[in-house]
């Protein structure tokens, strides 16, 4: 069968549309931001599950959720290229609105895992990457400050969803807050996924030679696909960077409410408000290092991101004040934002732009091991408010993570001559 070659009024129509297509993402990439209220939601679960001897369970549960968010790109890889972006981010709108209902309701462990675990883990994997890797084709020219923007919005809905579950417990209970929250989700997720239209193939060449004239576009150090992306050694370096990298920032975005409650005594309400500021934190990462990505060398930005928290949390590790608490957990948290805004324009500039969402779904895997690491080394390694153990074991693997950031720019210095 003969592939339909795309007219160039098909380019000009999507030109004209592809900035109302980012704000309908936006949106998606707010409500898809549920997935960041976790610290509000951990000592409800816990309570409704059994109590506290259910919490490692509860906490492994966020784990798996997180695993399933980041690896049900890669596991789903071939179907969802299938289903295509529509269809995929209308199928994740389901399976995460629901996810949250059904885990609000729920007294089994077993459903708990199966509703949240997986259902809001899988559907979250099937909205949020699908959105990255179809911002990257819709916008070539301007990939980090459009990953950036989504990725902040997406990192810094906590800021406002945070508050708003934590109230409404508070005022009701977590079935009244699930039940709103996942109901609002899917409308709007799924409504999202109807508006959007997929972007005509050839429309990354039409832009990036649109933009020759004006701006150059990164050229990529190779033309990949997944499986020849894998076989590489700087694919490994690359995505132990990120790996290693936001280690530390998803144990303080997961971990921040129960650090400054069992740390400094603050009640559940008190400590949300932290929840806000390092969303925040995260959120102007986001939106702060996809510009710098952007405009300055890609791979400086990596090395500043995985740097920055060997001191903050080497700092951490031997001061309990909560001053330097708070500053240092938002410097990572800022970091840890970076690493959202830098991952698509760095896999597209490492490994081409014809395979990118599949390439981005491979990475993202990068974010199911520092959910997977982040949240239990503060559970392991803490004891009655003290998180100093905690802290080191993140500065020690940042120190790594900080190392292969080095290596990937050597090689891709190399690989340019």
């Amino acid at each position: 069968m003969t592939r339909r070659i795309p007219t160039m009024d098909e380019f000009k129509k999507t030109d004209s549309k592809r900035t109302l297509y980012f704000v309908y993402c936006l949106i998606g990439a707010f409500f898809v931001g549920l997935a960041y209220t976790w610290s509000v939601l951990q000592s409800p679960f816990i309570a409704q599950l059994g109590g506290d001897a259910v919490k490692s369970t509860v906490v492994l549960c966020y784990t798996v959720t997180v695993l399933s968010s980041t690896m049900s790109p890669s596991v789903f890889g071939g179907f969802i290229k299938k289903l295509g972006t529509k269809k995929t981010m209308a199928l994740g709108s389901v399976l995460f609105g629901l996810g949250y209902i059904v885990s609000g309701f729920t007294t089994s462990m077993p459903l708990f895992f199966v509703a949240f675990g997986l259902g809001t883990g899988i559907g979250s994997g099937f909205i949020y990457p699908t959105i990255m890797g179809y911002m990257a084709n819709l916008f070539p020219d301007k990939r980090g400050s459009v990953s950036g923007v989504i990725a902040g919005v997406y990192g810094g809905a906590s800021i406002v969803l945070s508050p708003l579950l934590a109230n409404m417990i508070a005022a009701k209970d977590i079935k009244f807050a699930l039940t709103v929250a996942g109901g609002v989700a899917l409308i709007v997720i799924f409504a999202v996924a109807m508006l959007i239209q997929p972007v005509p193939a050839g429309y990354v060449e039409y832009k990036c030679g649109a933009a020759s004239g004006a701006k150059k576009v990164s050229k990529s150090v190779y033309d990949l696909s997944r499986s020849q992306m894998v076989k590489t050694a700087l694919f490994y370096v690359a995505i132990i960077a990120f790996a290693f990298g936001c280690t530390s920032g998803m144990m303080v975005i997961s971990q921040v409410s129960s650090i400054m409650q069992e740390s400094f005594a603050l009640s559940a309400t008190q400590a949300a408000v932290y929840v806000s500021v390092m969303s925040f934190m995260s959120m102007s990462g986001r939106f702060i290092w996809g510009i710098v990505t952007d405009h300055f060398d890609k791979y400086i930005t990596l090395s500043i991101i995985c740097g920055l928290p060997i001191i903050a949390m080497g700092v951490l590790s031997l001061s309990g004040s909560m001053v330097l608490t708070v500053v240092c957990l938002g410097i990572t948290a800022l970091c840890y934002g970076g690493f959202g805004s830098t991952i698509t324009p760095i896999t597209a500039d490492l490994f081409g732009s014809s395979h990118v969402t599949e390439n981005y779904g491979v990475m993202y895997l990068a974010f199911g091991f520092a959910g997977l690491i982040g949240p239990q080394i503060a559970v392991k390694l803490s004891s009655g408010g003290d998180y100093s153990k905690a802290f080191l074991a993140a500065c020690i693997i940042s120190v790594i993570a900080f190392a292969m950031a080095l290596i990937v720019r050597k090689k891709v210095k190399a690989i340019n001559g």
